[in-house]
């Protein structure tokens, strides 16, 4: 698999690449390369250190001004891992563990390749490569530090959508929607709790008390070799773990929040088409007025005039209000059917893969632990 082949074209006008991570502090600091066509950006090609606070910055920043764009969530700052000699291992470091392993380092991909990902899709976006804050992010020679916007208060619906409103298929992909989080919440639940490799550590620890007991050479050796081969499995076991945890449990997780990122843009989308029926019917209402004043036998021209002008405003609102929902309505349904549901297809299908790989990786070192164990009693 070539772990290094991002998901972006070549042809794309804006590329980031994380080059290097300072993880030796608080705030680890990426060292990103940036290089686009676009005609706004000055340079052409630079290199910036962004904070992990300032990838925090930039994702609520455009979700703050991006109104039909699907943002994905930001996935959580990577928890480096070092080798005995200090070395940073890879984001696969399972692979790294023994010294006859058929994978170098250099192939696989460093802990950042979440972050990547998620640059990657960013930059890929036809709109969000439009915007002035991922403008600003690049080229602030100060840091990113986008002025803050107030929050705009989502209003609930003031009026009720009926299934009839809208076409099938967006009422399928809300239940659908609906359904994954649901089933992501039961598998993160249902995860099997830490602690279970202690029986390993304690049938050790007896093997050693027993061996201590034991008078002959041969079967003390034995005893200490089978103790030695428990404690070896209670580490693998250790690892099996935390490599669970690297892969497959972190992946749950972070889909668990992209499933409710999508959720709130189905909601969005019912919001602005109920805004639209709020002013259609302010227009109907205006209309009405229009036609009283019309038929009545007695016309006051100031009444008729601020009626008129009424239902103009009102028209022009709801012209406004229509293209507003066709706008965002639109775009949030390309984005969840090519962009949000391939991805969630693309990270699943990566994290199931490399657990599986990790848990064969490290269960090869458990049956060679044993035979190690039964080649001792030869």
């Amino acid at each position: 698999m070539d772990y290094h082949n991002h998901e972006q074209q070549h042809d794309t006008p804006l590329i980031f690449n994380i080059t290097t991570v300072d993880y030796n502090r608080k705030d680890p600091v990426f060292w990103i390369e940036a290089i686009t066509t676009l005609i706004k950006y000055k340079h052409k090609t630079r290199r910036i250190p962004r904070y992990y606070s300032e990838l925090e910055r930039l994702h609520d920043h455009l979700l703050a001004t991006l109104d039909d764009a699907y943002i994905p969530v930001l996935p959580p700052c990577p928890q480096p891992r070092y080798d005995r000699q200090g070395r940073l291992l890879s984001r696969y470091w399972w692979y790294q563990q023994q010294q006859q392993q058929q994978h170098h380092g250099d192939e696989l991909p460093t802990p950042d390749i979440k972050i990547q990902h998620w640059l990657d899709r960013i930059a890929d976006h036809e709109r969000v490569q439009q915007s002035e804050g991922l403008r600003e992010f690049v080229e602030s020679e100060v840091g990113f530090r986008p002025q803050r916007r107030k929050k705009v208060k989502r209003h609930k619906r003031r009026t009720s959508i009926n299934h009839d409103d809208l076409e099938p298929e967006f009422w399928h992909l809300n239940d659908h929607i609906n359904t994954f989080r649901t089933c992501l919440v039961q598998l993160e639940t249902a995860w099997p709790s830490r602690g279970n490799t202690s029986v390993w550590s304690d049938l050790a620890s007896a093997w050693v008390a027993y061996g201590g007991i034991e008078r002959d050479p041969e079967l003390f050796i034995l005893y200490k070799n089978i103790a030695k081969g428990c404690q070896q499995v209670h580490h693998l076991e250790l690892l099996q773990d935390m490599a669970a945890t690297d892969t497959l449990r972190d992946e749950i997780t972070y889909q668990i929040s992209n499933a409710e990122n999508a959720q709130n843009i189905m909601e969005r989308r019912l919001a602005v088409l109920s805004d639209y029926f709020i002013s259609r019917k302010r227009t109907e209402s205006s209309l009405r007025n229009v036609e009283r004043l019309k038929s009545s036998s007695s016309i006051d021209r100031e009444r008729a005039s601020d009626a008129i002008a009424e239902l103009e405003e009102a028209r022009r609102i709801e012209q406004n209000a229509l293209q507003k929902y066709e706008r965002i309505d639109g775009n949030y349904d390309r984005d969840l059917e090519y962009r949000y549901k391939p991805q969630l297809a693309s990270d699943m299908i990566n994290a199931i893969r490399e657990y599986a790989k990790s848990q064969l990786v490290l269960e090869k070192q458990k049956l060679a632990t044993w035979e190690n164990v039964y080649s001792c009693m030869k």
